[in-house]
């Protein structure tokens, strides 16, 4: 320092010395502790008088250095600060404001509160400085000789360069900068340029300050923040370049000055250039490029004005505009958008060749050359990149001052002078302008290059002119590479070739020379074609040989290499052995220069040619081992080069090199050699050996022995081989991480970032660092644990258990002996890195015994680094439950198999323990990582239970730190990053279990959280950027909506709720109020921010400074985490402003019984227009196209009720969160009553919102969430609502879109959420049915609730769909019809949509029906399950036939009709009557098996409820229009083959005939029905009499019971006597021996009749025994039935005697009918059974709409009515000795249980059994079986598929009974609707195809 005392302006050079000591000698060798000592040492110098300004730089410049390194600001220096560095601002040296401006730079960073402080006291001085009126005085000469002028203008320069300084850091800084600063800066410096004082010494200063502010801001600042003024920037340019230049310097009193301000306008336009018109920002660059060139054009015109003018003294200032002008034209992307002025600059950047005595050297070689050519000179790399600069440093004292506002400061002050600057950037344009022009141009230029060396020849500015030569045309080769526009002619290329080979042709040119010849003649080697390239090699290939000048030989061999590099190529292919061979012969050249070059050479050859020099390879390594064992080999750059050589040649044969072979050895031998010199360039190059190994040869050396060679390297004096080592140990880590973790490398690197100085060192370790934890960690997280424990607390007990932990690990990398090491590395007496006295770099304990000799003085950056990393930990060590399950990790440490027992939770406590200390230590840094630390602890283990507290949380008994570290961190001194996780931390501890059932401890919390709540609006952080204060609201007011959400997800699961979660509820119902009203204005900040609804100038946030874009940015990044929580949090159990408790009464009865709000209290109070702002906020959410919740990561609450919505709403973090899921459970809690009640949704609103959901997309999985809101409009709207025909429109468009997603839901999946959704839907239909006022819209909704159903039912393909179909079917039609029947009750006047909707439900009912049997009859004769499920579904629809007839004929008899309404209500009735026809009468008996099993169904369903009774039979009206078929069907059955289904068939008609005949008494039809019925008997018995087929037996012995109980009935007997008076003789005395045939039937035994059957021939064997039944089951059956017979015998015996006494022979004469008068002639009644059948049928067509009329089945008299008591006995009767002989025969019914109190769900568990259970019992291909084929000549073979049996007549009873006592007294309709669901879907068609033979299926 000595050095530069007394001289105030020191030599550049001695001043970079001084540095150099300063920062190696001094700074880099001082620890910690020392290094702060230091600090405040040089302080206190700068207070010092004998203090010169260069003394001033130097300490200036040192103390930045040493604020980067340490990372804080020392107490002791912040003491001395305002007096030395903030001092320094107002000295009399601009060097030095410079210099203290970039101290305070570097102190912001380390210590970023000041900069708002700092920025704050700039731009007030500033304008204190510019209106007291000062700088308008007179110089004023003080006592003293100073002035006070001067020192008010350094105050101003100084202080504006501070803010440039400051300006430049402000975005890169943690917490960022007040936004308002920036623009006060901005209108500071406009004032500044615009209105300057009148004093012109003043106003210099003053414009060049403010263009310094501009450029900074400009350069520095968010392109967002000055995009609103970014033509009012353009705009401060036009005063100085777009106005007369002659009236502007003619009112300059100082020109020179006022160039140096424009220089500094210029360079400002260069930094407006970079940010807004580089092709990143592409959106104006046409609109602002044209004025920035019209600035430049003025600019030129400047040079040339003044150019001309030669004026004294401008020199140097013209040299500076000069040469900032041509920088900002090179900073244009494009070169052609100023081609107007090409030709200026041309003149310009030609000087340097026109003029070269009046130019300097250009220095730009250095940074235009190869670097990986430096070895060749004249830079040859030192020990440290300092250094080199050092080496390198070319500076004058006319040099530039450093860029206070640049990223990239210059290493030594005034490094470039001002001429040697000009030339750089003169030559450097040159290249960019050659490389525009045409081939013409660019000759031109060329040959002015070619004569200025040529003139220059013998002259002193040789050298420099061919330097700039050089420099111009390597420019241009290299913006030819960059622009590739044209194609280079022969000419321009030969002409480019002899300039350079000129060049190598003198001798006495310099290395830098040479090299950039070679490098140019590289580069036109790649511009030119292949016979160019190769031409122009063979040529060199020619000079080698025939040159004689050594350094001429070497430069050529060196142009050969660079070809190689540049060009290579397929078409040097072919020269790689010639010109291997030549550079070879040249490398034992005994001439060592020679030899270098040649073997660059070839290394250059290598690296190009790949696996084409393959071949060349020994013979190149022979060359290396003879030029090692020469004597004159001792050269060091001599040995580096043979070192890269051998390296090329390992990256080239890679894999291929085996590890023991010979070539191995032999490189290895050769690495050996040229590091015994222990130079450090020579061990770089055997560390890179072992780099090149682990890259390309990895199977060559072991990964420990890698590391052992790396080790020592780690701590070498030479930043360069820590570097390379670092860089080499992360390319082991990422090539084989499982071996590096034996090798615990973790504490070597943490001792080498703790002493390490060089920044670029420091990153690349504390990469290397996490990456190998994120690596590692998975398998040992405890031995990290112990790594970071010891590193962030450094305490010395630790240490040792750290050392002994890894010890194994460490004493083998350590165990390289001393010789070993000595021979690997050499010492170095230069140090970069400090250590302590006494150490040694290599040895087996030196290398850990400096680090644990350092480790009591760990550097605050360490500690800080080793925090960070603990916070990767818990996420690091991957996802393996077992890090995370105590119970896991547990059995895995005690399981022998499990090769890892390292588990982190079992280091929890030491997790915990270490993060708690960490939030509570001394160092402010480090708290907040501490605290979010614990907040990342909560995430992982919140959830893991305790096993041994089972019901507990592991993380309960931590609470006691979990709670302190929150105590700690809220509070008002805490900084906000301490405050923000603190927050963050205390509300995942109030939302889990872990303090549950601790009230204390849960209102403490509460308690910390809620303190900052009255205050939160005015919080604010002058020193930082505003959205730290934002973000600190945003948490506070969403940690209070996550606590709110998690009390109600508590209270909506109904759970076991803890009592001091519930004491919430009230604190959060008072303070509702302000927490609603910040919550809302933070929503609206947040529509702000994303969609722009609010005016930028007229909107004011609740956010302080959201309006500028570099806090908006900050903010909605932490607005998109928690924004749903506080949306979920405003609305639940919100309620109107002027909502009162009275207002409950209004609700509906239907919530009467249930709490109004869910947590029993009322929350936040809505205005209208709050309300309005939420609802309007939901729909833009859910339909917005950004991806808003794609960062969120919060936990959620939702409202919607998940059970009756039928979808698991998600709760909790899912990544699968849509914004419908955020969106429909909020507009759930708006849509309520009360709001309703109270104004606040219209049906313009909801009509809105519903049109909305219409037409969205919204997945299925959501549709519950949908449904729900639905369900709720219906609820709650006003009844006036229907009246709105959008609204009715809008409402039933969306119910019926819903119904169709769901029926489309065939998927077992979502089976019982889809019968929930259903069940919702169904409600919803309903009550729009009812409530709609427009007629048209009811009866579409009506239509296409039918239809929609029945649509799916058809296409069904699983039981689970079609249980759906009928569930929702289920709870539906019957409210329709019941809605129907009122409709046409009370508006019989206009029934037209009616009747059309049940025309058209009757069509399709007929239309699917056909269908369905066209399926059934494809798969016939193949009983499967598709098969059962067309069954299914042809049963339903023949019900729903059947209950639509019955309503068509209740409408009917509704009301008064005219003859057309009566045609059409006929007409309907016949379609559904036919539709049961067609069935009964196809061809295919399953089909007539299942019509005639549900007309029997409904028929006993009529009589066991009575109905037939009480009013007219709806069953007798519909069978009425069937009897004819009926009888039909039996006598086809009898004409055709018989087979046993037709037998079945036959004794169905008659039990339906049977059924009919009994539904009929007491009513004028009876005696018509009789007569039919014994017909029918008749006929059966005839064709089975005289048959001794068992099968026919049994018919016969059925049709005999059926006729004595007929007999029985004394109506019957009656009817049946007078028909028999009427028929002919023979007939009658027939008809009287099937009367006592079945009379003596009922007399004989059962077991008689059961043991005769025909024994079966052979031929048939097989098929009788296919239809066997179960004996044993029938004989103890009728053993039962035997006493009963017996009992009742002598009852019919008598009665049969008293029906004897009619006369047999009464019929020869006419019969009379004595109740109609009516004559029937003889041989009418002689006819066949079928003359009787034509009879009925014309009389029954004769009446066919008399039918449906009242007193058609009028009862004949009061005497014959029959109670319903009566008649279910009587059916009792007839049915239990009629079908008891063919109860466990082949029948088509089963009786279903009741399930009138059981859910369809029931039903379907009951029917997936019964169909698993029965699937054995299927006769999926039964052989037909021919009956009677010997005894009966009559029958014909037939085919059968086997059917189900029947239940038994007991079963059958109990089933009747049971219908007639579970009958509520509600709509008949409905419930014999739900009877036929219930019992007939499920259970009675799947009888149909099972077989008899499970005793079970009974």
């Amino acid at each position: 320092m000595d050095i530069l005392k007394g001289n105030d302006f020191a030599d550049p050079h001695v001043l970079a010395c001084v540095l150099y000591v300063l920062r190696v000698g001094i700074a880099d060798q001082l620890t910690e502790s020392s290094q702060r000592s230091f600090l405040g040492f040089l302080g206190r110098k700068l207070e010092t008088a004998d203090c010169s300004p260069s003394m001033r730089v130097a300490t200036l410049r040192i103390l930045s250095y040493l604020l980067n390194n340490l990372g804080e600001v020392p107490v002791e220096f912040k003491n001395i600060l305002d007096n030395t560095v903030v001092g320094a601002l107002c000295d009399s040296s601009s060097h030095v404001r410079i210099e203290a401006a970039l101290t305070l730079r570097a102190l912001a960073k380390v210590d970023p509160s000041c900069v708002g402080g700092l920025i704050s006291y700039g731009v007030t001085t500033l304008h204190a400085l510019r209106e007291s009126g000062s700088l308008e005085k007179v110089m004023l000469v003080s006592e003293f000789g100073g002035t006070n002028l001067n020192l008010e203008l350094n105050s101003l320069h100084g202080q504006a360069t501070l803010l440039a300084a400051l300006v430049s850091i402000s975005p890169k800084l943690l917490l960022g900068y007040p936004a308002r600063l920036p623009q006060s800066v901005f209108e500071v410096s406009k004032k500044m340029l615009s209105s300057f004082s009148r004093n012109p010494l003043a106003a210099i200063v003053e414009k060049e300050a403010g263009w310094l502010l501009l450029a900074s801001l400009v350069a520095n600042m968010p392109k967002e923040e000055l995009e609103d003024q970014v033509f009012d920037v353009l705009l401060l340019w036009a005063g100085p370049f777009a106005g007369n230049p002659e009236s502007y310097f003619r009112q300059a009193q100082d020109l020179a000055a006022e160039l140096y301000v424009l220089s500094a306008a210029v360079e400002a336009l260069t930094a407006f250039i970079r940010s807004f018109v580089c092709p990143t920002v592409a959106a104006i660059n046409g609109v602002l490029l044209q004025p920035v060139l019209a600035y430049l054009s003025g600019a030129l015109f400047y040079i040339s004005f003044f150019s001309s003018k030669q004026l004294p003294n401008m020199k140097s200032a013209l040299a500076l505009f000069t040469a900032r002008t041509l920088m900002a034209y090179q900073s244009i992307p494009n070169p052609m958008a100023y081609e107007t002025d090409h030709q200026q600059i041309i003149e310009i950047c030609t000087s340097p060749f026109s003029d070269p005595s009046g130019y300097e050297e250009s220095s730009s070689l250095r940074t235009l050359l190869d670097k990986k050519d430096a070895c060749l000179g004249p830079w040859v790399p030192g020990s440290d990149w300092y250094e080199d600069e050092l080496r390198a440093f070319d500076g004058g004292k006319d040099g530039l001052m450093p860029c206070v506002w640049d990223d990239d400061i210059c290493i030594f002050p005034r490094s470039e002078s001002i001429s040697k600057m000009l030339v750089n950037q003169m030559l450097l344009c040159f290249g960019t302008m050659f490389a525009t022009q045409d081939n013409g141009g660019k000759l031109m230029l060329l040959n002015k290059v070619d004569q200025c060396i040529k003139n220059s020849k013998k002259q002193p500015w040789h050298v420099a002119s061919v330097t700039n030569a050089c420099v111009g045309m390597l420019a241009g080769l290299k913006s030819l590479l960059a622009l590739r526009n044209q194609t280079l002619t022969v000419e321009v290329l030969s002409t480019i070739q002899s300039i350079f080979q000129g060049i190598l042709a003198e001798s006495e040119n310099f290395p830098a020379q040479r090299r950039a010849s070679c490098e140019g003649l590289g580069l036109l080697a790649r511009l030119g074609n292949d016979i160019f390239t190769a031409k122009l090699t063979r040529s060199l290939l020619g000079e080698i040989v025939a040159a004689t000048d050594p350094c001429y030989i070497a430069s050529i061999a060196l142009s050969l290499g660079c070809i190689y590099r540049s060009a290579g190529g397929i078409a040097l292919t072919t020269l790689v052995t010639s010109a291997v061979r030549s550079i070879s012969l040249l490398a034992k050249s005994s001439n060592a220069s020679l030899q270098l070059w040649a073997l660059h050479s070839l290394l250059l050859i290598i690296e190009a040619a790949g696996l084409s020099y393959v071949p060349q390879i020994q013979a190149t390594l022979f060359l290396a081992m003879e030029i090692i064992m020469a004597e004159e080999s001792g050269l060091v750059d001599l040995r580096q080069e043979i070192g890269r050589l051998i390296n090329a040649i390992v990256a080239v044969v890679g894999p291929e090199l085996a590890p023991r072979s010979t070539f191995f050895s032999r490189c290895k031998s050769v690495i050996a050699e040229i590091s015994s010199c222990q130079e450090t360039s020579t061990v770089l190059e055997s560390v890179r050996f072992t780099q090149q190994l682990v890259l390309f040869a990895p199977q060559a050396a072991s990964v420990f022995s890698h590391v052992q060679n790396l080790l020592p390297t780690l701590y070498s004096r030479q930043p360069i081989l820590r570097h390379l080592a670092v860089s080499t140990l992360r390319h082991l880590i990422e090539k084989d991480p499982v071996a590096m973790i034996d090798t615990n490398i973790e504490e070597n690197l943490f001792s080498l970032l703790d002493e390490e100085t060089d920044s670029e060192i420091v990153n690349l370790v504390c990469s290397t660092i996490t990456q190998w934890l994120h690596i590692s960690c998975v398998s040992c997280p405890s031995r990290w644990m112990n790594i970071l424990y010891n590193k962030v607390l450094a305490t010395s007990a630790r240490r040792i258990a750290s050392e002994n932990y890894s010890g194994s690990g460490n004493n083998k990398s350590n165990g390289a002996s001393e010789g070993d090491a000595a021979s690997y590395f050499g010492e170095d007496d230069e140090d970069m890195i400090a250590s302590s006295k006494g150490e040694k770099i290599h040895g087996s304990t030196s290398t850990f015994g400096s680090v644990y000799k350092r480790e009591n003085h760990i550097r605050y950056r360490t500690r800080l680094f080793a925090a960070e990393c603990l916070s990767y930990l818990p996420t690091a060590v991957g996802s393996n439950p077992a890090h995370f399950d105590i119970s896991l990790a547990r059995s895995s440490v005690t399981d022998e198999h499990n090769l890892s027992t390292d588990w982190l939770v079992l280091h929890l406590q030491e997790l915990v323990s270490l993060s708690y200390q960490i939030s509570t230590s001394q160092f402010e840094g480090m708290q907040s990582i501490g605290v979010r630390v614990l907040s990342i602890i909560m995430d992982k283990f919140g959830s893991t239970s305790d096993p041994d507290l089972p019901g507990h949380l592991l993380l309960e008994q931590y609470q006691a730190q979990l709670v302190s570290a929150v105590r700690s961190a809220i509070s008002t001194s805490s900084g906000p990053l301490l405050l923000e996780a603190g927050l963050e931390l205390a509300t995942k501890i109030v939302t889990s279990r872990i303090i549950s059932g601790d009230q204390v401890a849960l209102s403490r919390m509460y308690a910390l959280i809620s303190r900052p709540l009255d205050e939160v609006k005015d919080l604010y952080y002058p020193s930082f950027a505003e959205w730290i204060a934002c973000k600190i609201k945003i948490r506070l007011l969403a940690a209070h909506a996550s606590i709110k959400n998690y009390v109600y997800q508590l209270l909506k699961e109904q759970e076991d709720i803890p009592h001091e979660y519930l004491q919430l509820v009230p604190l959060f119902s008072s303070s509702s109020t302000i927490l609603g009203k910040y919550w809302i204005s933070i929503l609206k900040d947040y529509t702000y921010i994303c969609f722009g609804l609010h005016s930028k100038f007229y909107y004011t946030p609740f956010l302080d400074g959201i309006q500028f874009a570099v806090v908006s940015v900050e903010v909605k990044k932490c607005l998109d985490e928690v924004w749903p929580l506080i949306l979920q949090a405003t609305v639940l159990d919100a309620v109107p402003a002027k909502f009162k408790t009275d207002d409950s009464l209004k609700l509906s009865d239907e919530d009467s019984n249930k709490i109004m709000f869910l947590s029993g209290h009322s929350m936040v109070r809505l205005e209208a227009i709050e309300f309005h702002f939420l609802w309007g906020l939901s729909q833009l959410i859910m339909f917005q196209g950004q991806q808003l919740v794609s960062d969120m990561q919060v936990k959620m609450f939702f409202a919607a009720d998940e059970k009756r919505s039928g979808v698991s709403v998600p709760q909790g973090t899912r990544d699968s969160m849509t914004s419908c899921d955020i969106a429909l459970p909020v507009l759930q809690s708006l849509v309520n009553e009360y709001f309703f009640n109270h104004g606040f949704l219209s049906s313009e609103l909801c009509t809105e919102l519903l049109q909305l959901l219409v037409y969205s997309h919204i997945a299925y999985s959501r549709s519950g969430l949908v449904i729900s809101l639905l369900s709720q409009i219906v609820q709650f709207c006003p009844d006036a609502f229907f009246e709105s025909e959008d609204f009715t429109t809008s409402i039933t468009e969306l119910c019926i879109k819903y119904l169709t997603v769901t029926f489309q839901r065939r998927d077992a999946t979502h089976y019982f959420s889809g019968q929930d959704l259903l069940v919702d839907l169904s409600a919803i239909a309903k009550k729009i049915a009812y409530k709609t006022k427009q007629k048209q819209t009811k009866w579409k909704l009506i239509l296409a609730i039918v239809s929609l159903p029945h649509q799916w039912y058809i296409g069904a393909s699983t039981d689970l769909s079609l249980s759906k179909v009928a569930y929702f079917l289920q709870s539906i039609v019957p409210s329709l019809k019941d809605l129907l029947r009122y409709d046409a009750e009370h508006n019989s006047d206009d029934n037209t949509l009616l009747k059309t909707v049940l025309g058209t439900w009757a069509r399709m009912l007929a239309t699917l029906s056909g269908d369905c049997i066209k399926r059934i009859l494809i798969v016939d004769n193949r009983i499967n399950e598709s098969c059962k499920l067309l069954m299914k579904i042809l049963v339903f629809y023949l019900e729903e036939t059947i209950s639509l007839a019955r309503l068509v004929h209740e409408i009917k008899l509704l009301g008064q009709n005219s003859a057309i309404d009566d045609i059409i209500w006929i007409s309907i009735f016949k379609s559904c009557t036919n539709c049961i026809s067609d069935i009964i009468l196809n061809n295919n008996i399953q089909v007539q098996a299942l019509g005639l099993h549900v007309l029997k169904t409904n028929a006993q369903r009529e009589l066991a409820e009575g109905s037939h009774q009480k009013n007219q039979s709806f069953i007798l009206i519909f069978t009425g229009e069937l009897l004819g078929n009926l009888f039909f069907l039996i006598q086809r059955t009898w004409k055709e083959d018989v087979s046993r289904e037709s037998l079945a068939v036959s004794e169905d008609c008659l039990k339906l005939l049977f059924l009919i005949h009994t539904l009929a008494q007491a009513r004028e039809c009876q005696r018509h029905i009789t007569v039919l019925l014994l017909e029918a008997l008749y006929l059966v018995f005839s064709q089975c009499s005289g048959c001794h087929s068992q099968e026919l037996n049994e018919v016969n012995t059925t049709t005999k019971r059926m006729v004595s109980r007929l007999v029985q009935i004394p109506s019957a007997a009656t009817h049946i006597r007078d028909s028999m008076l009427e028929m002919p003789v023979l007939k009658r005395q027939q008809f009287q021996d099937m009367i006592r045939a079945s009379i003596g039937q009922g007399q004989m035994k059962m077991h008689d009749k059961l043991n005769i059957q025909p024994a079966p021939n052979a031929e048939n064997k097989s098929k009788v025994q296919a239809s066997h039944f179960r004996q044993a089951k029938v004989d103890k059956h009728d053993d039962n039935e035997e006493h009963n017979d017996d009992a009742q015998d002598e009852d019919e015996d008598d009665d049969w005697d008293a029906f004897q006494s009619f006369p047999a022979n009464t019929a020869s004469v006419s019969a009379i009918d004595s109740r109609d008068g009516k004559t029937i002639s003889e041989p009418a009644l002689c006819d066949e059974p079928s003359t009787v059948n034509n009879h009925l049928l014309n009389q029954n067509n004769g009446h066919d709409h008399d039918l449906l009329q009242p007193n058609v089945c009028e009862q004949d008299n009061d005497a014959q009515d029959v109670s319903p008591g009566q008649t279910k006995e009587m059916m009792s009767l007839n049915m239990e000795e009629f079908e008891e002989g063919s109860s466990t025969r082949y029948s088509n019914e089963r009786v279903a249980e009741d399930t009138s109190d059981r859910s369809c769900q029931d039903l379907y568990h009951e029917s997936s059994e019964v169909n698993e259970d029965s699937t054995s019992t299927v006769h999926n291909s039964l052989p037909s079986t021919e009956l009677c084929k010997d005894e009966e000549p009559t029958m014909e073979k037939g085919k059968a598929v086997q059917f189900e049996v029947e239940a038994t007549d007991k079963a059958s009873d109990v089933c009747i009974e049971m219908h007639h006592d579970a009958m509520p007294a509600a709509s008949e309709d409905t419930e014999r609707n739900k009877s036929s669901q219930r019992q007939f879907y499920e259970g009675e068609v799947q009888s149909v195809c099972l077989d008899h033979g499970d005793d079970s299926d009974e």
